[in-house]
């Protein structure tokens, strides 16, 4: 009864495990690199009397990068445009240049991902130390 139905079962197929991107893996070794850079000169400066411009500056320049980010890619206004969704009156010239515009953007605005997320971790650690581990280190005290 029980091999019945494991036969009636249907599985469905696994696509096939594909190797990771060569760009993917670079890109995340560049975050990881220009992460310990921003953690690490965070960490140091952080050492210093003048501690609070240093954390005012790294928010700065993390909201800077955020905002380039955004106004260059127009707020994703042409991210998943068709050319049904543009006016009728547009040449077909005009369309295609307007959804490769947006994908240009994209593409050449992807650095700026890395020093946001290198921020955003260094942040991130930051208020793990401030926190969560002094929250932690009380209750076994």
């Amino acid at each position: 009864m029980k091999k019945q139905r494991n036969a009636n079962r249907q599985t469905t197929p696994q696509p096939p495990h594909k190797k990771p991107d060569r760009q993917a893996v670079g890109l995340l070794l560049v975050l990881a690199a220009v992460t310990v850079v921003v953690l690490t000169v965070y960490r140091l400066l952080m050492k210093q009397p003048y501690f609070r411009i240093v954390m005012i500056a790294y928010m700065i320049l993390a909201t800077g990068f955020a905002l380039a980010y955004v106004i260059y890619n127009r707020g994703f206004s042409r991210k998943g445009v068709t050319e049904e969704m543009l006016p009728a009156e547009w040449s077909e010239e005009q369309k295609t240049e307007f959804i490769e515009d947006g994908k240009r953007r994209l593409k050449q605005s992807r650095w700026m991902i890395v020093p946001i997320f290198a921020f955003l971790i260094t942040f991130g650690v930051d208020a793990l130390e401030l926190f969560v581990f002094p929250f932690f280190r009380g209750l076994f005290s």
